[in-house]
């Protein structure tokens, strides 16, 4: 697995659960649910289907704490110090 392109994904998931969601743990952990995983001829479908899995399970762990634990979790200090 390229975990450069995994990280890539990482982000992407993540920042489009949070401009759909607004700030909710909560809300985005819903939003992550209903996206689909990448299909069978998907580019770069591992590191997708890894990235995912990862968002999914940070959030949903998280539910009940603030966003910055969620975005600390996953590795976004720069972006979990803005939520302070």
């Amino acid at each position: 697995m390229d975990h450069q392109v995994f990280n890539k994904y990482l982000k992407e998931y993540t920042l489009n659960a949070l401009a759909s969601a607004g700030e909710s743990v909560a809300a985005a952990a819903d939003y992550l649910e209903k996206q689909s995983e990448p299909g069978l001829f998907a580019k770069d479908r591992v590191e997708k289907k890894a990235a995912l899995l990862r968002v999914r399970k940070i959030f949903e762990a998280s539910r009940g704490r603030s966003l910055y634990v969620a975005l600390k979790s996953l590795g976004f200090d720069n972006l979990a110090k803005d939520q302070l």
